[in-house]
């Protein structure tokens, strides 16, 4: 069973006996892109960090299981990154057991985290029937038998001229054949949950903004077989089904 936990951008996964809040694309340390050109803006770690204590104190959780892009560099480590993401992961550790799965941007996330921190496979991680990862890269052969599948990478924002909602992060999800998704799997229908990032400012300052094609391969290769779709902003709301998709994750081709 999967909650979500509106108005923040998380979920609780309730699967095996066990309790997981699940969140994605923090990207610490991203203020640094507008340093570099002189805007100055106040960290966001804080806010997140408070965010999450405040659902972990509520929820009572197991794990906090982060699907990836933790840090912003791709392939470096920047200033704040190195100040802000050990102490951000030290005060979750002294909470809750943290598991990572990598995203793009994780690169160089190891020297920055506590030893308690548990480090996933790049590919993903399965609890009972649902599978979880970036998405980013192909599925793992380890998901062929999931019911679920819940990513992130994406950032979805609803996109649409004239509305006055154009602009929100929006949760996306999905229900389509398994055997568009999973080769060789039985046909049933697979479930796909694409997180909005846990950064809300993200969004809050068009560093997501729309983009023309779908970023995600687990995406691209779904598209064609996706028969339900519910867009839902943080709040709660369905604004958009099937027919709005080119509004919130991009177009096939």
């Amino acid at each position: 069973m999967i909650r979500i936990l509106n108005p923040h951008p998380a979920l609780l996964l309730e699967e095996d006996g066990g309790r997981h809040i699940v969140i994605s694309d923090l990207h610490i340390g991203f203020e640094e892109r507008f340093a570099s050109s002189g805007v100055r803006m106040e960290s966001s770690s804080r806010l997140m960090l408070e965010t999450l204590t405040e659902i972990l104190d509520r929820e009572k959780p197991d794990s906090l299981i982060m699907l990836g892009d933790v840090k912003d560099s791709i392939h470096s480590i920047n200033r704040t990154e190195w100040r802000e993401v050990p102490s951000f992961l030290e005060a979750l550790v002294a909470r809750v057991q943290v598991r990572i799965v990598p995203g793009n941007h994780d690169g160089g996330l190891l020297p920055l985290t506590p030893k308690d921190v548990r480090m996933e496979d790049i590919h993903g991680v399965l609890i009972g029937n649902t599978g979880m990862c970036h998405g980013h890269t192909a599925l793992s052969k380890s998901f062929s038998e999931i019911n679920r599948l819940i990513i992130g990478h994406i950032h979805p924002i609803y996109s649409r001229k004239g509305l006055a909602i154009s602009g929100s992060q929006v949760w996306v999800m999905l229900k389509l054949s398994r055997q568009a998704l999973l080769e060789q799997s039985k046909d049933r229908t697979i479930e796909i949950v694409v997180l909005p990032s846990f950064n809300k400012e993200l969004g809050a300052i068009g560093f997501s903004p729309y983009r023309e094609k779908i970023i995600s391969p687990i995406i691209r290769r779904a598209h064609g077989a996706i028969h339900e779709a519910i867009i839902m902003t943080l709040d709660g709301e369905i604004i958009g089904d099937k027919d709005s998709l080119r509004y919130t994750v991009g177009k096939a081709a």
